[in-house]
């Protein structure tokens, strides 16, 4: 796939994501809280003041590493049936796939985007949320 198809793709996915969320799915407190959940776990552990800086800093392995994390949870999510967690992760990994997009007409819809896991990421620390990984999201504590 060249390039030019890949960035065609992320157009699409992003647009898309961006009518989903316009439409009203910005609202889903599940899905604010899972995105905050998982924003917030990344940015504390790679030390950075929120998500957006981690995307500034992250260098290439870092970044590799998160799509790779994303998609893995994805999966595990899917298999267990939680789409709200498989949406989380989607709009987690546009947003990190973001920062190596530089059409101009794209800049507000990321920048929309990275605003709206901001906000998540505040809300989700606010309330001290956690994040349970899909592997043990069935267990339960004892």
């Amino acid at each position: 796939m060249s390039a030019e198809e890949r960035n065609q793709i992320f157009r699409e996915r992003l647009v898309a994501l961006i009518t989903d969320l316009n439409s009203g799915t910005a609202k889903d407190k599940q899905l604010r809280r899972r995105v905050g959940i998982i924003a917030d776990r990344i940015v504390r552990e790679a030390g950075t003041r929120d998500w957006v800086d981690l995307k500034e800093r992250a260098d290439g392995p870092t970044y590799d590493s998160l799509l790779n994390l994303f998609q893995q949870q994805s999966a595990d999510l899917h298999k267990a049936g939680d789409e709200t967690g498989v949406k989380a992760f989607e709009v987690m990994a546009i947003s990190l796939i973001a920062r190596r997009q530089y059409q101009a007409d794209l800049t507000a819809g990321v920048t929309t985007l990275d605003k709206w896991i901001g906000e998540c990421l505040v809300h989700a620390r606010r309330a001290g949320a956690q994040f349970i990984p899909a592997a043990r999201s069935g267990r339960t504590r004892r």
